[in-house]
Formats: structure tokens, sequence, C-alpha cells
């Protein structure tokens, strides 16, 4: 049963928190805009009003209750950012989709809400996308996300107060800064201090005196966070010497130093910064948990699961890459019994158990080849259902970061994680469907039979994200029923918006062909040009990860992109 109340006012203290105001704003505006008639913000209200609370104590962070009665509608939080969740929570239920940042289903007519209580609870603390789109604070707090790295505003529920989160040992000891005059500082291999691409020696006393001082000074320098990274850089050249190999072999891990100096960077941090927590990595060679040591309470250990299959869940797949070269968007073939669990799910459940704060850091999309299409649309609940289950508090799901738009179905995989990040438990098909309609219009049908065709339930294919164009997915069969979907969608979507979103997806059809057509084959020349100006009205700045673009084209012009020597790096804050 449902109500259909008419033109209802939000009732909201004058003095409630500026989130709890925000969303009494947002449910006027919204609720205005679908049956026509005024739903003022007030003090009070006689009659059948919608009345926002916060405060209440049995509802965690983020989390939000909802009645909906013959008399009136209540939405209570426990803290503020849960009246903006529970907001468009109650908007999605009056029919309302927000499913892009530049696409949202807002139907006309009388508002009708069932009636009865209902209480959502986030499956994680930490809710982060890192895909540019999903940067928008509008737009990411309409997903119910947190994520550091987001514009979400502190009226809009506020963001998780990381203030940095990747690697971070040359900026508190800088090669070259200290190299020449203490080699000592960074790791020994082979009997020899490293320059290039190095860590740090996390048994000397000087370095740990050094990241002390740097998270402290950071810390005084920007009092509004809370989380400091002391982690890795962003390869393998762990330290050799003589101490940290002692401690290395016998915690049987590269964790073993690691978490030993973290652990010792947080205790002596928290005696001037008590709310201060310490974040690093399990990564690469630190990934396996140590067999001894513990990780403080003050520390947030982030597992990544970089060298996962992504076409099968990490729970029923046993294989995985072999060494990852970051800096080189290359890995090594994959291996292992896909029958069997990852060994990234015996070090999921080993550091569950050692660690009060785990996060993850988890991966999308194919670094190497922004534009190409990656198969793990069927493994992303899973996945999470599987983090979740492990008593992981935060996610990290990266994507595609180039300051343009995405192709791959960047925009369906922003919508399905924002949801799934909330609620892992979400019907994944109805997900697809709803998005298909609202983003696709008048091409829904064949977009979401391609949509469908990315799932690799039961296929025998594995997916990394460095897959190279001619991946045993991207085969001609799968190639042609993708065109045929694309082909009849565009006969369907012949106007904008819809029309622009099916060609920025039919882009990756075109790029695979490209990339595996020969050089010299006949009209290709043609093809590379009419591809990266249809690529550039579309939006795409990056074809490959913060590589150039006009250089990543020449590269597949001459190579297919196989070559990419010469293709320049470039940055961009992020």
């Amino acid at each position: 049963m449902s109500v259909c109340p008419d033109r209802f006012p939000i009732v909201c203290a004058p003095d409630a928190p500026a989130p709890v105001r925000y969303a009494a704003g947002e449910l006027s505006r919204y609720l205005t805009r679908m049956d026509g008639g005024a739903h003022p913000v007030t003090e009070a209200a006689d009659g059948y009003a919608l009345r926002l609370s916060c405060g209440a104590p049995d509802l965690p962070a983020g989390a939000f209750r909802l009645s909906v009665t013959p008399q009136g509608i209540a939405l209570a939080a426990g803290e503020p950012a849960g009246c903006v969740y529970g907001a468009y929570a109650l908007l999605e239920r009056a029919g309302c989709r927000f499913l892009a940042q530049d696409c949202e289903v807002v139907p006309r007519g009388p508002v009708c809400l069932p009636l009865g209580v209902s209480e959502e609870r986030p499956a994680f603390r930490v809710r982060e996308l890192f895909w540019r789109e999903a940067m928008d604070g509008a737009f990411a707090v309409k997903l119910r996300l947190n994520s550091a790295r987001s514009s979400i505003a502190p009226e809009q529920g506020g963001r998780a107060m990381f203030y940095n989160f990747s690697h971070t040992f040359d900026a508190l000891v800088p090669v070259a800064r200290w190299f020449d005059t203490h080699p000592e500082y960074f790791s020994m291999i082979g009997g020899k201090r490293l320059r290039e691409r190095t860590q740090l020696c996390l048994t000397n006393p000087d370095v740990l005196r050094l990241c002390i001082e740097g998270v402290k000074r950071w810390a005084r320098d920007n009092p509004d966070y809370d989380i400091f990274s002391v982690a890795m850089n962003d390869w393998y050249n762990a330290c050799q010497c003589p101490a940290c190999r002692a401690i290395d072999e016998a915690e049987d891990s590269g964790a073993g130093t690691m978490i030993r100096f973290v652990n010792a960077v947080a205790e002596a941090v928290a005696q001037e910064f008590p709310r201060v927590k310490i974040h690093t990595f399990a990564y690469l060679y630190c990934r396996r948990p140590p067999r001894i040591t513990r990780p403080r309470s003050n520390v947030i250990v982030r597992l990544c699961s970089i060298e996962c299959c992504f076409a099968h869940p990490l729970d029923a797949c046993g294989c995985e890459t072999g060494p990852i070269d970051v800096q080189y968007g290359h890995a090594q073939a994959f291996s292992g019994n896909p029958a069997s669990q990852s060994s990234f799910m015996r070090d999921l459940r080993g550091w569950s158990g050692l660690c009060e704060n785990l996060f993850i850091w988890n991966y999308t999309t194919n670094y190497a080849n922004y534009v190409q299409p990656f198969p793990n649309l069927g493994v992303l609940a899973p996945n999470l259902r599987a983090f979740r289950a492990a008593g992981v508090r935060g996610v990290f799901e990266q994507g595609n970061f180039s300051r343009g738009r995405s192709s791959a179905l960047g925009p369906l995989k922003i919508y399905l994680l924002g949801k799934l990040l909330w609620n892992p438990d979400e019907d994944v098909a109805g997900l697809e469907r709803d998005f298909a309609g609202g983003y696709f219009g008048p091409a829904a049908a064949p977009m979401l039979r391609y949509i469908r065709l990315w799932h690799m339930d039961g296929q025998p294919c594995h997916a990394g994200i460095y897959d190279p164009p001619d991946a045993p997915y991207l085969n001609e069969a799968v190639l042609d029923e993708a065109q045929a979907c694309l082909d009849e969608a565009l006969t369907l979507a012949s106007q904008n918006p819809w029309r622009e979103r099916v060609e920025r997806e039919a882009l990756s059809i075109r790029y695979v062909r490209l990339a595996n057509s020969a050089p010299d084959a006949p009209g290709r020349d043609a093809a590379v040009d009419a591809f990266a100006r249809d690529a550039r009205r579309l939006g795409i700045t990056e074809l490959f990860e913060r590589k150039d673009f006009d250089d990543s084209v020449r590269a597949l012009r001459e190579s297919g992109t196989r070559d990419r020597r010469g293709v320049r790096s470039i940055s961009y804050p992020i």
C-alpha cells in the first residue's frame, strides 16, 4: 500500500545542522519538480508533513530511518549525513533515479510513497569511487558516497578526511634531498643502496624520525584531516639489508617491516594527535599479512587487489597475474587454479583477523586501455559482499580518473558501484535496466543486451587491469555481437543526448578493432583519424592512464598501441 499526499511541507528546525537543512532543500526542490506543488521548508507544520531529525542514538554513521504513515513522513538519522542519504532514498522510492552526473529521471505527477517503516545502514563506513565523473559532490551524495577526493561539501554530508591516501615514502623522505648524503635511508638490493625506484629502509632510526616529523607537520598544517598515509612507493624493491630482511623472514612477509614501522609512527603521532589514524598499504610485496605483528588500533591497512582476475568473483577464481609494473602498465600472465579461491582471499581473511581498520583498494577498469571493454560487471556485487563478510570498513573503487569522459560503460559502473557500496545485495539486473532505460532512452533495449555481453558468467577467460586489445574475451564473435547491438542502438538514438552516449560506448569496439588491425590495412589511417576526432568530440581525454592523448593516437596508428615508447606521461591534481 502507498500514500499520495498533496503539497506537504518539509519540517526542519532552523538550528538543524547544515546537512539536515541541505536535505530539506533537496527534498523541496525535487518534490516540487515532481508534482508541481509547493513543498516549503518550514520550522513547524500542522497536518501532513515530512519531518527531518538527526541524533537518533540507535543509528550508526550514515544510517537513516524512514517512516511513511497516513499521518505523515519522518526521516531520522544518527548523524547529519544520514539525512542527506535518506532524502535521496525517499526520492528514489517516489520514482526518481540519479543515474549519472548529467542524467537523472524525475517523474511528473503525484508523489506516492509506500507505507511502512524501513531502516538502511551502509555496508561500509567509507565509500569511495575514484572515477572522475563520480567526484562531483552534488552527484556523489546522491549515490551516498563520501569519497575523500570528491568535492562533497560539509553541508552535503561531508567526506572521508584523508589528507593523502596513496604512496608517500618519497614525500616523507625524498630521494632527491637525502640519497646523496644518506643512501642508508633507502633500499639495499644486492648489497647496494638503490636510488631509482627505491623504497625506504624501515629499520633505520633516522628514517623513522623523519617520517614521524613529516606526519606531525602534515597534521599541524591540516587540522581538518584525521587520516595520513605512510605508504610504500608504487613498485617493488623492498629493502633487503640484514636488519630488514631478518624481520621480513620472521614475519613471513614484506609487511613485517612495514607494519612494525607504521605502528611506531602511529604510536608517536598519537601522543600529540590522538584522533589521527595512519594509513598504509598491503600491496605488492606487502600484501601477505605478517605472522607476528598486529596493526595498532590507530592504523588503517588498505589491502589491494591489483593482481586479481576481475572477470570472476574473487572467492571463486584462484588465478592471479605475476608481478605488476604499474609505471609501465604491464602484468605477467595469469596462473593458478581457476576452480579455487585466490591467494588474495587468503590474505583478506588473514588481515581481517589482524586488523581493526581494514580497507580495500579495488580496480574497476583497464588502465592500459581506458576505452577498451573491461568485462567485470558480474563481479562488482559478489566482490563487495566478500569484503563486507570480512569486516572491511572502507572500500576505494579505482576507475578512469582522467579529466574527461569515460567510455567502456564507465557511467554504468559508477552507478552500480555507488549503489553497491551502500548495499552489495542490490539487484544488479534491476539497476542495469533502470540505467539503460534512463541513460540510453530509446536505445535502451539493444544497449541492455550490450551491457549483458560484459558479464563473464561461466566464461573461462580471465581479465586483468592491463589486458591488451587482443585479450581472449575480445574475440571476433563477441565483437560482432557487440557491434550489432551498437548499430541497432545508433538507429534508435537519433537525438542527443542519447546518440552521443551510444557513440561514446561505440568507441570501445572501434578502438579494439583498430588496435588489432594491421598498420598498413587499407583505409586504416583515415579510420584512426576519425576515431581520434570522435573521441575528442565526445570528451575522451586519455586512451591510456595519464598519457598524452595525441601521443597515444600516434601509438595506435603506428603499432596498434603495442609500442608505446615516446608516449608522454601527463600529470594533474587528483
